[in-house]
């Protein structure tokens, strides 16, 4: 089995449109269809607004590097960034958001970004946050 491995360096959310067009084409050779493609990207979108906009609150300089394992059937989404430590798979997901303005920042993102992916796996290493999701395609595993 043949895996391979790109990445991209974003330092702005700005540069968002450029990292989801490079990622659509790459989803579907892992044999995404157009649905999971556009599910990913909204993964995608959320992880680069929670590292670049909302984990950003000092203006610092922080660098998210994406990785993207593809392999047949599944793909792997690796989020590497110098933030602040922040782990979202340890934040308690809430299903019942009232009105926008009382929401959480990245309670509903994190939501999603969990529903979306199948496997997600945070770990601090070298002062980086990293950040893996994978997401398979048919057959789909159960969660559980």
């Amino acid at each position: 089995m043949t895996t391979t491995t790109l990445s991209l360096q974003l330092t702005n959310s700005l540069e968002l449109p450029n990292a989801l067009a490079w990622l659509d084409g790459h989803f579907a050779e892992a044999g995404a269809d157009e649905t999971v493609s556009a599910e990913l990207k909204v993964v995608l979108d959320e992880q680069v607004a929670n590292v670049l906009d909302h984990g950003n609150a000092d203006n610092q300089r922080v660098k998210l590097s994406v990785e993207l394992e593809i392999e047949p059937g599944h793909v792997v989404l690796r989020f590497i960034d110098n933030g602040e430590p922040f782990d979202p798979l340890s934040s308690p997901l809430e299903t019942g958001f009232g009105p926008f303005e009382e929401r959480p920042v990245g309670g509903p993102g994190l939501l999603l970004m969990r529903e979306l992916t199948d496997e997600q796996h945070y770990r601090r290493a070298d002062q980086h946050n990293v950040l893996e999701l994978t997401r398979y395609f048919n057959p789909r595993p159960r969660k559980g």
